[in-house]
């Protein structure tokens, strides 16, 4: 019997966490999880996380200081990547953040990906007429630390775009264009996907190259695994093709909906509009979604337990 992978991105909500480790945990699933290493995460936490899972194997993964935009977003997911295909051959690894919940339950996500066993689930994007999304790839970002993120607030956020401005400016002056030296195709997917033993073989046989081509790039994380699904021809194993552009109408070929046209992204409340939106999502199709905050949501709590074939236990 092969299994499945769960490889989760987390750097607090711990509370949430358990919750989407309770409903993960199953006798045909491992559970991998990597905690940034900036978050305090305590024995105790641990402890509690590990208490969640009586059918799964828990494997904490080494942990990398992440920062958004920077290279250490792939070294975070590589982390991952690695530690589960060493650990076993599972016929699918599917990617989540700490703040996603299934919307269907385990057994009705294993029946769908055993009719699917070769497909590649991914949420395909474009960066073409996007020049700042063509730039991420254009020019180098050399301070990967540095981020619209690293300080608070607006003084943060401007801050970034000054240092990002003068840094493609001054490389525009020395005719630097990585798209032509690196021969790199404008080419982007949501960086939570689903994916067979063989492309997690492919990500993690290529660390060196994905290091080489991508360490000083900004936002590379949604560029690393479509760009080398295409360097070796492998687009057309793609569950869904279509590109998606943030839209209500749009398919997510990640199987994961996410509400960008009202937040970014939105998190889902117990409203009767946001349960309705969510029903609506898994007759669609949809197995996964986010953003959860189960604290303040009590009521699509008790939805998502029925949902994902948990009934009213307990977690």
């Amino acid at each position: 019997m092969k299994k499945h992978a769960y490889l989760i991105m987390a750097h607090g909500s711990y509370e949430q966490l358990g919750f989407l480790i309770s409903l993960l945990d199953h006798e045909k699933n491992d559970i991998f999880l990597h905690i940034d290493k900036k978050s305090t995460f305590t024995e105790l936490d641990q402890q509690k996380l590990q208490e969640k899972v009586e059918k799964s194997q828990l494997i904490f993964v080494p942990r990398v200081a992440v920062y958004w935009g920077g290279y250490s977003q792939i070294e975070a997911e590589m982390s991952l990547f690695k530690t589960a295909y060493q650990h076993g051959d599972y016929c699918f690894y599917h990617l989540l953040s700490g703040i996603d919940l299934p919307l269907q339950s385990q057994e009705t996500i294993h029946s769908f990906f055993e009719q699917h066993p070769d497909k590649v689930f991914l949420t395909m994007m474009t960066l073409d007429g996007d020049k700042e999304n063509v730039d991420r790839l254009k020019y180098y970002h050399l301070f990967g630390r540095l981020t619209p993120r690293t300080f608070p607030g607006i003084f943060g956020k401007a801050s970034f775009k000054i240092y990002r401005h003068t840094e493609v400016f001054l490389q525009k002056m020395l005719g630097i264009n990585r798209l032509k030296r690196d021969n790199l195709t404008p080419i982007k997917a949501a960086n939570w996907g689903s994916f067979p033993q063989d492309i997690v073989k492919l990500v993690v046989e290529s660390e060196k190259q994905i290091e080489q081509t991508f360490k000083y790039s900004f936002l590379a994380d949604e560029v690393f695994i479509p760009h080398l699904l295409n360097q070796k021809g492998l687009l057309g194993r793609l569950y869904d093709d279509n590109l998606s552009y943030d839209q209500k109408e749009d398919f997510q070929g990640n199987l994961r909906y996410i509400n960008w046209w009202d937040g970014n992204p939105y998190t889902w409340t117990d409203t009767e509009k946001d349960i309705s939106d969510l029903e609506e999502a898994r007759n669609l199709g949809y197995l996964f979604s986010r953003k959860f905050d189960i604290s303040s949501s009590p009521i699509l709590k008790d939805k998502i337990l029925i949902w994902t074939g948990r009934g009213s236990d307990s977690v």
